[in-house]
C-alpha cells in the first residue's frame, strides 16, 4: 500500500514521535511505500532532539523485498518553519493547513491508499481533511495528553468527536475507547491496536555507552542552538543515576534532586545525569533547585537524543529512575520502563509506573526492580538510592531479572494485533458517512457463570435480572442435580462438576478477611538487604500469598474448557488438576492460574515455617523425579509469579 503517515517524528522529543518513527519504518520493512508528513523540523528547544548528520539520514530509508513482501520505503515531507510568507494576525504557525496541504499535494502526484494519523492536534485534524480530499480511509490514533487533556476542552471537543466518528478506524482501548463510543464512534471501528515492539538490536544490554565529553563537543560544534541544554558541573567521573524524559512536578524531578542532596550529605560519591528538560519556567525551577541544594557538582543536564541513541545513555547509568507519580492522565503509560529493563539496567520506578506494566507483579521490589511507593517521601527515596550506592553488588542481578521480564513483554508485544493488519483492513472498507451512535458498549461482558447460566436458561429458571449472579448459579446447580436424565435434557456428572467449579472459583474470588489489609504483593520480598542476591533464596521462608486459594478439580472436558484460558505456572503441560484463584483486593481479582501437583504441594508447605531449601528437600523426598535444585528454581518461579512471599528466617 501507499500510506500517508501524519504525526510527530524526530527531532520532536517524546513517546509519540518514537512510536511514529518505528511504525513508519516497520511498515516500510513490510513492503509499504510510506510517506511521513510532519512539522518536526519546526520543533525548538527544549523539546528538540540533538541530531547528527547520520541521525538525519536514519529518518528516511529503503527496504529491499523479502520473501513475498515488496520493497518498501520511508520518505519525509517536512513543513516549512514559520516565516514572513506565513504571517497573519494573531501570529501562529498554520500547522493544520501546512500538514494537510503538503499531504494533499503529495497525494495529487501519486494517490495514497490510506491516511494514518497519530495524536489529535494537529495531526488527526489534518489527517481527516486529507482523507476527505483524497476520498481514502483515515485511521486515527490517540496517545495520552490529547485524549486526556485536549479532548476535554470545550472548544475542541466537538471537532474531535467529528473526526473520530468520521474515521474508518480509531485505534484506542480502555477508557479512551469507551469515551469514543459514548461520543458517537462506531464500536465496530475501534481497534485495540498493537504494543510497541522495541528494536532488539538497539535495546539490549550489549552495546556502546554514552561518552559525555564527546557529546558535549559534537553539540558545541554542530548544534549551537542546544548548547544551553548542557548544564551542570558533573563531569561523569563518578557512578551516576539517570533520568530521561520531560521534567515536571509529577515526574519526580524535584524530589530526586532533594534525594541527591541527602546522598551528598552522607558522603556518597554518586552523580545524576538528566536527559530531561521542560518548559522554560520549569527548567529554571529545576536548575535553581540544584543550586539551592548545593549539588551543582553532582548534576548534569544533557540534550535529548534520538531514540536509537537512548540505549547508549541507559547503559552508562548505575541505575535509571522513572519516578512519574500522580500524573493527571491515568491511562498514560510511558515506554521508558520497558526501555530501561530491555537494556539490562536496574530500574528505580514509582509503583504507579510499575503497575502500568502488563503482569507487573512478576517485577517484585528488590527482585526485578526497585519500587518507590511514594516518590515525595524524600527520606524513603534517598534511603533506597543510598542502599544501591553503598551495596552495588545486587544491581547486576536485579537488572538481569528485569531484563528477563522485559523479554517476556517483548514476546507478548510481537504477538499482539498488528498495525499492518489493521491498516490493510481499513483500506478495504469504504468510507462511511458520519453518524451518531448509541452509547452501547463495544463488547458485552463475558458471562461469569457461562455453563450455569446456559443450564438455567435451558431449565427456564432465569428471571428478569440483567446480571447472572452467584445465588442464581447455586440455584442452577441445585436444579441440574434435581433434573431427570431423560431424552429432552441429557445431564451427566461432568456438567454438575463444571458448575460446582464455576461457583467455587467465584466464591474464592470474593473479598476475603485479609483483602483490606494494608499490603502490596509488589513488596512481597521482605529482607534487610535492598535486593535479593543470587544463591540467597534457599535460606528464606516462603509464605503463600494471603489472597491465594488452591482449588482441586477432577471434572471432565467441560471443566477443562472452562479453565483452559488460565495461565500455567510451574508445569509445561497445558492441563492441570489445580486452579489458583485470588480473593479480591481493592475491588480487583488477579488472573486465575493452572498449576501442577508439585506446585500445589509447594504452596501447601509454604506456611512461613520452612526455608525454601527445606521445602525443596521435602519435594525431592516425596517425588524422586523432582531434584532439589529444580525444586528451588520452581519456588523462585512461583515467587516471581506472585504466588509466594519471601522473608528472612529469625536468628
Amino acid at each position: 500500500m501507499r500510506i500517508c503517515v501524519i504525526g510527530k517524528f524526530p527531532p520532536i522529543q517524546g513517546g509519540v514521535a518514537v512510536r511514529t518513527y518505528w511504525i513508519a519504518h516497520d511498515l516500510a520493512a513490510r513492503g509499504h511505500e510510506v510517506h511521513v508528513v510532519t512539522n518536526a523540523k519546526e520543533a525548538s528547544p527544549p523539546f528538540r532532539i540533538h541530531m547528527r548528520r547520520q541521525d538525519w539520514k536514519r529518518c528516511v530509508a529503503s527496504y529491499p523485498a523479502v520473501g513475498s513482501a515488496s520493497s518498501g520505503s520511508v520518505t519525509l515531507h517536512w513543513t516549512d518553519p514559520l516565516d514572513r510568507s506565513q504571517h497573519y494576525i494573531p501570529l501562529a504557525s498554520p500547522f493544520v493547513s501546512k500538514l494537510a496541504g503538503t499531504a494533499a499535494r503529495v497525494h495529487a502526484e501519486r494517490p495514497f491508499d490510506l491516511i494514518y494519523s497519530h495524536y489529535l492536534e494537529p495531526y488527526g485534524i489534518a489527517g481527516h481533511l486529507v482523507a476527505d480530499i483524497a476520498h481514502v480511509p483515515h485511521v486515527m490514533r490517540m496517545a495520552g495528553s490529547d485524549a486526556g487533556r485536549l479532548w476535554l476542552h470545550p472548544q475542541l471537543e466537538a471537532l474531535y468527536d467529528h473526526v473520530l466518528r468520521s474515521a474508518a478506524t480509531v485505534i484506542a482501548s480502555g477508557t479512551v475507547a469507551g469515551r469514543a463510543v459514548r461520543h458517537g464512534a462506531d464500536p465496530e471501528r475501534i481497534k485495540a491496536g498493537d504494543r510497541l515492539v522495541l528494536p532488539e538490536g538497539l535495546f539490549c544490554p550489549e552495546g556502546p555507552k554514552l561518552d559525555i565529553a564527546a557529546l558535549r563537543h559534537e553539540v558545541e560544534r554542530d548544534d549551537p542552538e542546544l548548547r544551553d541544554a548542557f548544564w551542570g558541573g558533573f563531569a561523569g567521573g563518578l557512578p551516576f543515576f539517570g533520568i530521561y524524559g520531560k521534567l515536571g512536578e509529577t515526574k519526580g524531578s524535584l524530589a530526586l534532586l532533594a534525594a541527591m542532596a541527602r546522598l551528598k550529605q552522607e558522603g556518597l560519591a554518586v552523580g545524576l545525569v538528566a536527559m530531561a528538560h521542560g518548559w522554560p519556567a520549569l527548567e529554571q525551577k529545576f536548575r535553581a533547585r540544584v543550586e539551592e541544594l548545593g549539588i551543582m557538582d553532582r548534576v548534569l543536564q544533557i540534550p535529548f537524543l534520538p531514540h536509537w541513541r537512548v540505549p547508549e545513555f541507559l547503559r552508562s547509568c548505575l541505575a535509571v529512575c522513572c519516578l512519574e507519580q500522580d500524573f493527571p492522565i491515568a491511562f498514560h503509560a510511558p515506554i521508558v520502563t520497558r526501555e530501561v529493563l530491555a537494556c539490562g539496567k536496574c530500574l528505580v520506578a514509582s509503583t504507579e509506573l510499575i503497575q502500568k506494566l502488563p503482569d507487573h507483579l512478576r517485577l517484585a521490589d528488590g527482585y526485578g526492580c526497585v519500587a518507590i511507593p511514594d516518590v515525595q517521601d524524600i527520606d524513603a527515596l534517598s534511603a533506597r538510592l543510598a542502599a544501591i550506592v553503598r551495596d552495588p553488588q545486587p544491581v547486576a542481578w536485579v537488572a538481569a531479572r528485569g531484563h528477563v521480564f522485559a523479554g517476556a513483554l517483548q514476546e507478548e508485544a510481537k504477538a499482539s494485533s498488528s498495525l499492518d493488519a489493521i491498516l490493510k483492513g481499513a483500506a478495504k472498507k469504504k468510507r462511511l458517512r458520519t453518524r451518531k451512535r448509541s452509547a452501547a458498549a463495544a463488547n458485552p461482558p463475558h458471562p461469569r457463570f457461562p455453563l450455569a447460566q446456559a443450564m438455567s436458561e435451558r431449565l427456564k429458571l432465569c428471571g428478569d435480572s440483567a446480571v447472572f449472579d452467584l445465588p442464581q448459579a447455586r440455584e442452577a446447580l441445585a436444579a441440574v442435580e434435581r433434573a431427570p436424565n431423560n431424552g429432552e435434557l441429557t445431564l451427566h456428572q461432568g456438567v454438575s462438576a463444571a458448575i460446582r467449579l464455576e461457583i467455587a472459583l467465584a466464591e474464592a474470588e470474593l473479598p476475603g478477611p485479609k483483602a483490606t489489609e494494608d499490603h502490596d504483593p509488589l513488596f512481597r520480598l521482605r529482607i534487610k538487604r535492598w535486593a535479593l542476591a543470587d544463591g540467597e533464596l534457599g535460606a528464606l521462608l516462603p509464605t503463600r500469598d494471603p489472597h491465594l486459594r488452591v482449588l482441586k478439580f477432577d471434572a471432565s472436558e467441560l471443566a477443562e474448557q472452562r479453565t483452559k484460558g488460565a495461565r500455567s505456572v510451574g508445569h509445561r503441560r497445558r492441563r492441570g488438576r489445580n486452579i489458583i484463584a485470588f480473593a479480591q483486593a481493592n475491588g480487583q481479582a488477579r488472573e486465575r492460574l493452572l498449576v501442577s501437583d508439585v506446585s500445589a504441594r509447594i504452596l501447601e508447605l509454604s506456611d512461613g515455617t520452612r526455608t525454601a531449601r527445606e521445602i525443596a528437600g521435602k519435594i525431592e523426598a516425596e517425588n524422586p523425579q523432582a531434584a532439589r535444585e529444580p525444586a528451588l528454581r520452581l519456588i523462585e518461579d512461583m515467587f516471581a509469579a506472585g504466588l509466594l512471599w519471601l522473608k528472612e528466617a529469625r536468628a
